[in-house]
């Protein structure tokens, strides 16, 4: 009786075996003829990506170098991957039909925001991506202005009592309690007011705990935190359920929940629970992204003295040496700010994967593979900023690099820091509009400096990439004269 059963649970696994390489033999027969690192049973190429942060990036550009930015396959255990990096075989990827579905791994990010824009299946997506983006405009955008002032005022008269200090301080501790006030606020009307350090919200703190926790790779498969989960739930249903509380504790510009409100008045049938996740979305996605980059932007500009007097001179030009708050007409004006902040975004893009799972067959032309339905195709954003065929010295830090000029030589998918195509971030303007006024804020009231140099800084992957040692500058308060004026007078 045992040796029946042995044999017969050998049988069912070899028929499940030759079942599963039959469903796979276009897999088999494209990875057949795919480049790619050495595959081993049951890990595949996984082992390829043990170690430490910087080593896993350094090997993710070595590979792309190697291959040129040709697509090469990986395999993570049973499944089959091609990794994208050159611009027209992103362009097409990004832009087909055929693979609007994201990765597996993007089901762990539903234990932060439910099913929002960014985790959401495709036909749910198309729905609400249909509804959300005409509303998600110029004029909405706009609206939000009152509140970056505000969140920006309170900023700098928090990082006064660092200036003139000679003991370096880390941009987080500022620069995060901003970015998670603002949001709260454009979204839900809500005034978190965690800035002030006298109230601590419960909402808040999940959020800031749980990014703390999943700062290694490895832990993306670990399950959300029940806490969070249940806390998430309970604290937007009590606003849904009650939109007096909005208008109480909002001003009167109108907020991302105000039109998600509005689209369902309309007919938009969204349930409260896909309301609460959109909202969620939001606001996960607009806090930490926003808030490294700005960290890294200013520490970027604190190490290239050269390139901070060339923003402040820009952002003179604008508001002299006047007290006006920044206006959305003003951002479009600070050209050069934008550059600066591109050139972050490509340096240290936030996100470390974009994974999509291709639905039907797609050819890329870089090579004229044909990548089958199952496959998923792994873009790293490093390796195709890092290029230097795409970029000349990748390393540095060149603002010149987003001028209009070489923007104009470059494909349009040579920079992919807030994805493309359909499924790009919606919040891409907000960020940009956020940023911008956050950073000229700054420059307005402070000049940055730093010990650190480019070649210290040393990555983490987590969740989002972020620096290991964080964001450590000293300030000093502003001569509010722009450089050639203080040139010309020491000249005299």
């Amino acid at each position: 009786m045992i040796e029946m059963i042995f044999y017969l649970i050998v049988v069912i696994l070899v028929v499940l075996w030759c079942y599963f390489k039959w469903n796979n033999r276009h897999v088999e027969k494209l990875a057949a003829k795919m480049p790619g690192p050495p595959t081993y049973p049951i890990i595949g190429t996984g082992f390829q990506f043990i170690g430490s942060s910087e080593q896993i990036i350094s090997k993710i550009i070595g590979l792309a170098r190697e291959y040129n930015l040709e697509p090469f396959k990986i395999w993570l255990g049973p499944y089959f991957g091609v990794v994208i990096s050159k611009p027209e075989d992103l362009q097409i990827v990004l832009n087909s039909s055929k693979a609007l579905q994201k990765g597996r791994m993007y089901e762990f990010f539903k234990n932060y925001a439910g099913e929002g824009l960014f985790t959401a299946p495709v036909d749910k997506w198309r729905r609400h991506r249909r509804m959300i983006t005409p509303a998600f405009n110029a004029k909405l955008l706009e609206q939000f202005f009152p509140v970056f002032n505000e969140k920006n005022q309170i900023l700098i008269k928090n990082v006064m009592k660092e200036s003139n200090k000679t003991q370096a301080f880390d941009l987080w501790q500022y620069i995060a309690p901003t970015a998670l006030d603002t949001i709260c606020q454009t979204t839900m009307g809500y005034n978190l007011d965690s800035q002030s350090n006298n109230k601590e919200c419960e909402f808040g703190e999940a959020i800031r705990n749980r990014f703390r926790r999943d700062e290694n790779l490895q832990t993306m498969v670990i399950p959300g935190n029940l806490v969070f989960n249940i806390f998430k739930t309970e604290w937007t249903a009590k606003y849904l359920r009650n939109s007096e509380t909005i208008s109480i504790t909002k001003n009167q510009s109108k907020l991302f929940l105000d039109i998600l409100f509005e689209l369902n008045h309309d007919g938009g049938n969204l349930s409260d629970s896909d309301i609460r996740d959109e909202v969620l979305t939001m606001m996960a996605g607009g806090f930490e992204t926003s808030a490294i980059t700005v960290c890294f932007c200013l520490l970027m500009i604190a190490i290239h003295q050269d390139i901070q007097d060339k923003v402040y001179n820009e952002i003179y030009d604008i508001f002299g040496e006047s007290d006006q708050t920044i206006t959305i007409d003003d951002t479009s004006r600070l050209v050069y700010l934008e550059q600066v902040i591109k050139e972050t975004l490509r340096l240290y893009p936030i996100a470390p994967v974009l994974l999509r799972e291709i639905q039907d067959d797609i050819k890329i032309i870089s090579s004229d593979y044909v990548l089958p339905k199952g496959t998923t195709c792994a873009i790293f954003p490093m390796a195709t900023h890092h290029s230097p065929d795409l970029y000349p010295n990748p390393w540095s830090f060149n603002p010149e690099n987003f001028s209009p000029e070489n923007n104009a030589k470059r494909h349009r998918y040579s920079f992919i820091a807030f994805s493309g195509g359909p499924r790009g971030c919606i919040g891409s303007k907000y960020a940009m509009l956020s940023m911008k006024a956050v950073v000229s804020t700054f420059l307005r009231h402070f000049s940055v400096h730093t010990d650190v140099k480019l070649t210290d800084i040393k990555l983490t992957l987590g969740l989002l990439m972020r620096s290991v040692h964080g964001y450590q500058v000293t300030i000093r308060p502003r001569d509010r004269r722009p450089t050639y004026k203080r040139d010309q007078n020491q000249q005299v």
